[in-house]
């Protein structure tokens, strides 16, 4: 009779077999470590290719960025106020372009990384996590773009125009730009917060939903902190959108959170 080896190690390989788990072969901590590096340089790869298109093209970008202040003024234009101001925006364009440019390679080899050693429920709330995500986050730098900006740059502008010239910094006119379109997107991410919260088991939509006076709260303090200037009209373009996206957050939390076994057996 010869006696089973006992199981260290691979302890939770029974239930990952009973998860139908099949994940990637087994790889030692070198080859872990060469695989990394690897998915880090075709990142970096890819990043120093978006920077450089985007060096090449920055008047073209730049003129994007300038767009939505232009569609209300239509002689706007950008002065500099520094040797270093053309320069400075130059990289920074480049930079934050090159990053974003290269985003869908970079979280490709992210996902190529990690996916193999998750189990499948994981990957369950994983990928539509990453998919909902990468949705909203382009939905509100959209918003942002094509709404709130012509709309907050079109009050900042025509205000007291009648003696007051606009003359706009290029480094000041960027980073207000840049700062509306970056963390409206990241507000944007709300549903897909309280989504994932509910679907791990962390809140449920009935609680989201009895939360509601608080978030209104929650949202306009969180519209003033994205919008770099005080004035109510921009402040208000943000908080509106975010308010219904907290609602459209419960909804999706309702249809992904855990389901309550009711006392007959059904779930609830």
């Amino acid at each position: 009779m010869v006696a089973e080896p006992i199981r260290e190690q691979g302890a939770a390989a029974p239930q990952a077999e009973a998860e139908g788990y099949s994940g990637g072969p087994e790889m030692t901590l070198l080859e872990h470590l060469k695989e990394l590096r690897y998915r880090v340089m075709v990142s970096g790869l890819a990043v120093l290719v978006g920077v450089i298109l985007c060096f090449y093209f920055w008047e073209t970008i730049l003129g994007w960025m300038v767009a939505p202040a232009r569609e209300r003024v239509e002689d706007f234009r950008v002065s500099s106020f520094s040797p270093t101001d053309r320069i400075g925006i130059i990289v920074k364009i480049g930079l934050y372009g090159g990053v974003i440019v290269a985003s869908p390679v970079v979280i490709y080899q992210l996902l190529a990384f990690i996916v193999p050693g998750l189990t499948p429920r994981e990957r369950k709330i994983l990928l539509p996590g990453i998919i909902g995500a990468a949705f909203f986050l382009l939905a509100g730098m959209a918003f942002a773009y094509w709404v709130i900006l012509p709309a907050s740059l079109g009050f900042l502008l025509e205000l007291g125009s009648d003696e007051i010239d606009n003359v706009i910094g290029i480094r000041q006119y960027v980073d207000f730009v840049t700062r509306i379109i970056f963390w409206v997107g990241i507000s944007f991410e709300l549903p897909m917060v309280l989504a994932i919260a509910a679907r791990l088991g962390l809140v449920r939509a009935r609680q989201l939903l009895g939360f509601w006076r608080y978030a209104v709260v929650v949202v306009f303090i969180i519209a003033a902190i994205v919008t770099p200037t005080p004035d109510p009209i921009t402040q208000t373009f943000v908080a509106g959108p975010l308010l219904g996206l907290y609602f459209v957050g419960i909804l999706m939390a309702w249809a992904v959170q855990p389901k309550r076994p009711r006392p007959g057996g059904a779930a609830a």
